[in-house]
């Protein structure tokens, strides 16, 4: 009897994207398999995909075990597990399809596949516009600085994995970007510096991810950190500038398509997360400071992303 296959993915929101491509590939190689993904939240990345939103389930569903596991092989697909991964010889995308697919042939890959509704893309449009009219800008940039294990110490932001930028260099970065540029800050208001004046206010929008997602379609430029943000602007074909500390380039994110920006003199070391716990938090020690970069550092790279967007109107 051929059974199907229930895929259970862990992770936040750019890990689960990055599943994307692996499941689309199954797909084409066992077109009979009835799969479904079980996922510990963030569905919303899935919607209006043609494929995968209907056999998408939140693991928190009621009785997904009788309805969606008990008669299906269960494959735990764990990226952070390969050789090639830990190593930093594959992507992470790379990794879920050596996972899920068995191969170590990548060539046939897509890029994560993202799908907006007609609503979706209207309203972002429209948000865009309005925005651009209210303070006179012609060119929109995005910006993540922040990834999701930011949380506010007393006041002072802190990523104990290393991967979000300081506030300070946010707040630089801000200070020097073209003054023609509407800029969108991209994350949870609870860890957004008070002492930002220039990004928008979207509140009266109410955003959510899906909201974040469309405004990135419709952005100019893109400046993020090792989070979900930089996996959508990808998935759009949006051009960028990623800050990267603790990880590596090979495996979280796209070197030939974005602009990466490492501290001088500083290499990271790997951290073994989801592996050893015990050594994962020793290397996030060794790690610490890789992302607090200078004054002069800052003003530096500004400068590059400034060339990249006057290029854009060229």
């Amino acid at each position: 009897m051929n059974l199907n296959t229930t895929f259970l993915l862990s992770g936040g929101a750019g890990k689960l994207l990055c599943a994307i491509p692996a499941l689309e590939k199954f797909h084409r190689l066992n077109p009979n398999d009835n799969f479904k993904v079980l996922v510990p939240g963030w569905e919303e990345i899935f919607l209006s995909h043609p494929l995968l939103q209907p056999r998408i389930i939140n693991t928190n569903s009621i009785s997904i075990f009788e309805t969606s596991i008990k008669q299906n092989k269960i494959k735990q697909p764990e990226p952070y597990l390969v050789y090639g991964y830990y190593n930093q010889q594959l992507s992470i995308i790379e990794a879920f399809d050596e996972v899920i697919n068995n191969t170590n042939d990548h060539s046939d890959l897509a890029k994560p596949n993202l799908y907006l509704s007609s609503l979706e893309q209207l309203s972002a449009k429209r948000v865009i516009t309005e925005l651009k009219e209210q303070y006179n800008k012609s060119k929109v940039i995005i910006v993540q600085p922040f990834g999701s294990g930011t949380y506010n110490y007393f006041n002072f932001l802190w990523d104990t994995s290393n991967r979000s930028l300081t506030s300070e260099t946010y707040l630089q970065i801000l200070q020097l970007l073209p003054k023609n540029c509407l800029v969108i800050f991209f994350g949870s208001l609870e860890i957004k510096p008070k002492e930002d004046t220039i990004s928008v206010d979207l509140s009266k929008f109410n955003p959510d991810l899906r909201m974040y997602m469309s405004l990135i379609s419709e952005c100019d430029y893109f400046i993020g950190c090792d989070s979900v943000g930089q996996h959508i602007a990808y998935s759009f074909q949006k051009p960028g500038s990623i800050f990267l500390g603790a990880t590596s380039e090979k495996n979280v994110t796209y070197p030939n398509h974005f602009r990466i920006i490492r501290k001088a003199n500083q290499k990271p070391i790997y951290s073994p997360m989801g592996i050893s716990l015990p050594e994962s938090s020793l290397t996030d020690r060794l790690n610490d400071g890789i992302m607090n970069f200078s004054r002069e550092e800052t003003v530096e790279f500004c400068s590059v992303i400034s060339k990249d967007l006057a290029s854009l109107s060229k």
